[in-house]
């Protein structure tokens, strides 16, 4: 183990110790040049040479989903590795979390995406040891993937192999670490789908990794879709009939999945005179030539699982429980005429206020018109007196 306040290179500065892992230890550090936080993997002698392969074969990805490899240090004793410093949680942080169903799916999403661009292109690379270790989840919830194409960790996926895969923990071992081949991209499906099963079984408040179930039997929460259980069971389970053997093909049912159980952000509020909808009149209206009571709120969509409606077993119920669920979601219809266009909102909402049609009564004040009165009446009596004196004088 390394001192901290230790200076790797003249230029990373170890501050503390993040954990020890199985092979190295991590510390956070800062790049004194560049003025930022990294990550430091202190390397010992016995891992060099796996940890310096793994490094040459992933110096040049760059994906959102994968820590990011800064520099490499070479001492004859001890390897440095420079990594990205992500601040965020740990998988043992995510257990300990009340995560959503779309939550756990969009983690799985996101981890195949990082499988998908390492396997992809002239990279042609597996991860093969992609176990809680491997994962973190930064502030603004991007997973990202870390330890690419180093020695698996053979205690945790021996432990998990009584699930489903018959006590075979992995395929083609004979194979390099990373090295691309079907078991090994088989390998990877499934190690994803074991990182979602743990994100998903019933387990005590508060506990920092899931042990395997002894009976090799995967039990959820009573919260989680049938959907999301079904997919990730066929990741876990080779004897699955439907089992899930590539990446390609867990991302392909996770993505639209993630979709489908994404919850709906709330509704702006329309607000008539500075008083929200509901607030200024709670009454129904009925919409002209339909007879159907509905409120000015606009119609929200039904989601149906993805694989429900391929299976046609839609977890609404069928033809009645759709039926049953619009019902449910009527009042949020928007109130319609016979040509289409909306109703109008002020008379619908304030039935009992009466609309003048005709101009009111003016009414001329009385001094008024008697002044009126005496101006004409001395303007005729001036135009007389004066074509009398005019036109009649002696």
């Amino acid at each position: 183990m390394v001192e901290t306040g230790r200076l790797i290179n003249r230029r990373y500065l170890l501050q503390r110790l993040i954990k020890h892992g199985q092979c190295c230890a991590i510390y956070q550090g800062v790049d004194q040049v560049l003025q930022r936080p990294v990550a430091v993997k202190v390397v010992p002698a016995d891992y060099l040479s796996a940890y310096h392969t793994a490094v040459r074969a992933t110096a040049q990805f760059s994906h959102p989903n994968i820590i990011d490899l800064y520099d490499l240090i070479v001492e004859p004793d001890t390897l440095y590795v420079i990594q990205e410093y992500v601040e965020g949680d740990d998988f043992t942080a995510l257990l300990q979390t009340q995560l959503h169903p779309y939550q756990v799916a969009d983690i799985g999403v996101q981890i195949c995406q990082a499988l998908l661009y390492a396997g992809s292109g002239a990279r042609q690379l597996c991860h093969g040891d992609l176990t809680p270790t491997a994962i973190l989840r930064d502030r603004r919830g991007l997973v990202r993937v870390n330890n690419f194409a180093l020695p698996s960790d053979l205690n945790y996926f021996q432990a998990w192999s009584v699930v489903g895969a018959a006590g075979n923990a992995f395929l083609d071992n004979e194979l390099p670490w990373g090295q691309q081949s079907a078991g090994r991209r088989e390998d990877d499906a499934r190690a994803v789908g074991l990182l979602l099963y743990q994100l998903l079984a019933g387990r005590t408040p508060g506990v920092a990794f899931v042990e395997p179930p002894p009976d090799g039997r995967l039990r959820f929460t009573r919260n989680v879709p049938v959907e999301l259980c079904e997919v990730v069971a066929r990741a876990v389970i080779r004897q699955h009939p439907q089992h899930i053997n590539t990446v390609e093909t867990l991302y392909a049912e996770l993505k639209p999945l993630a979709a489908w159980l994404e919850p709906t952000p709330a509704p702006t509020p329309l607000v008539i005179s500075g008083l929200p909808i509901a607030e200024a009149s709670p009454r129904q209206f009925t919409p002209l030539g339909t007879g159907k009571l509905v409120t000015a709120l606009p119609m929200r969509d039904i989601p149906q699982s993805p694989a429900a409606v391929a299976m046609g077993t839609s977890p609404l119920g069928g033809e009645q429980g759709q039926r049953g669920m619009l019902d449910a979601f009527a009042p949020t219809q928007v109130a319609l005429d016979g040509s289409a266009k909306l109703v109008t909102v002020r008379p619908l909402l304030y039935p009992e206020t009466d609309v003048q049609t005709s101009e009111p009564t003016r009414h001329v004040s009385f001094p008024l018109l008697l002044l009126l009165g005496l101006v004409i009446f001395g303007l005729f009596f001036a135009i007389g007196y004066f074509a009398a004196t005019t036109f009649f004088h002696p």
